[in-house]
């Protein structure tokens, strides 16, 4: 019994034993596979996290390939937009550079005297108007032209030589002009010309090329009335254009000037801001070219071919209540001397304008 019982005993402790030594081996089993999953879990964390971050970073050069790009086509069609709208400026340039003009009147004054199928002398007959200011019998001034000038204007002193039409202005002693059957004395001599009944034109470019006399009170002008106007009408011109006013005080500007005249009142609404304040490297005593191009919808006014001042038919008309410019216009050269002249230290006498040529286009349509 006790053998048998031995056996046994012994038989239990084997399996004792074996059982307890199984369990053993699955929990180092379980350790190593917990370590492995612990170390593949953080090498595929590390992959993982490599991965990722060579992603990300793959991820900021394509953004910042794509924000180049973007930036690229930005720029490109910034400047494209650019040149485009420079493009356009330039091509509007040329087309207003080259605007195709033809030329339908002109005088180049290459003759010996004025052409007077083109041009009259201004005052006869008082057209288009009077010839200037005298003295009374008492040695008053006789203000007929409304302005207290000092000039009246004679044949005498308008010339053509050398290719230039020759506008002189002279300090008079003792000079008379007769004035209705009268002689009165006059101060000063000057003259003026002008197309009324010869030639006239409605729009267009009318241009001088012209030299200007120096002195304090030289008023020289390059100008049109409409063609009906004459001071035989009795009336105001409804209308106005100076295509330049240069005045011997300031012959650092040029100015331009639209006159009409308001239908509510019996004055002129004068146009006359913006001068042209010359460079430095011109004078006005020498040649330049002074123009105005006028259409239906405005009048622009030029020095050297620099556009200084612009006018719309609009901005006329609700000012002033008209729009005269929708009718033919002639065209008047003159020197006038305004009443500031005081002694002879103002102006050197004789002192002349010189014209090189006045030239007439049209809009070759």
């Amino acid at each position: 019994m006790k053998k048998a019982n031995m056996l046994i005993l012994l038989g239990f402790l084997s399996l004792s034993v074996i059982g307890s030594a199984k369990p053993q081996q699955t929990f180092e089993e379980k350790n190593y596979l917990v370590e492995m999953t612990q170390e593949k879990s953080e090498l595929t964390s590390e992959n993982n996290s490599s991965s990722i971050e060579e992603n990300r970073k793959e991820e900021q050069n394509l953004l910042g390939k794509r924000r180049k790009k973007e930036n690229e086509n930005t720029s490109s069609n910034e400047k494209s937009r650019k040149k485009s709208l420079w493009s356009k400026i330039v091509d509007r340039k040329k087309s207003d550079k080259n605007e195709n003009w033809k030329l339908v009147w002109n005088d180049e004054f290459d003759s010996n005297s004025l052409d007077t199928s083109k041009w009259s002398y201004w005052g006869d007959n008082n057209i288009p108007w009077n010839a200037g200011n005298y003295l009374d019998e008492n040695g008053n001034l006789v203000d007929q032209s409304g302005f207290k000038v000092k000039h009246y204007y004679l044949k005498d002193n308008v010339k053509v030589q050398d290719g230039n039409l020759i506008i002189e202005v002279k300090k008079e002693n003792n000079k008379t002009v007769n004035i209705d059957g009268k002689q009165r004395k006059i101060l000063y001599s000057s003259g003026a010309v002008h197309t009324k009944g010869k030639f006239s034109v409605q729009e267009g470019k009318i241009e001088m090329r012209a030299a200007m006399p120096k002195g304090v009170g030289t008023w020289p002008a390059f100008w049109m009335w409409p063609e009906w106007y004459s001071q035989g009408t009795n009336k105001l011109a409804d209308g106005e254009i100076d295509i330049f006013e240069i005045y011997g005080s300031d012959l650092s500007r040029v100015t331009g000037t639209a006159h009409v005249l308001k239908t509510t009142e019996n004055r002129y609404e004068m146009f006359d801001k913006n001068d042209e304040k010359i460079k430095k490297n011109e004078d006005l005593t020498q040649f330049n070219t002074y123009a105005v191009e006028w259409d239906s919808k405005e009048i622009k006014w030029l020095f050297n071919g620099r556009v200084y001042k612009k006018r719309t038919m609009k901005e006329m008309e609700k000012k002033a209540g008209r729009n005269p410019y929708n009718q033919p216009y002639f065209i008047m050269i003159n020197v006038a001397l305004e009443n500031q002249t005081g002694s002879d230290g103002d102006v050197d006498f004789p002192t002349e304008m010189k014209v090189d040529y006045v030239r007439v286009y049209k809009k070759d349509k």
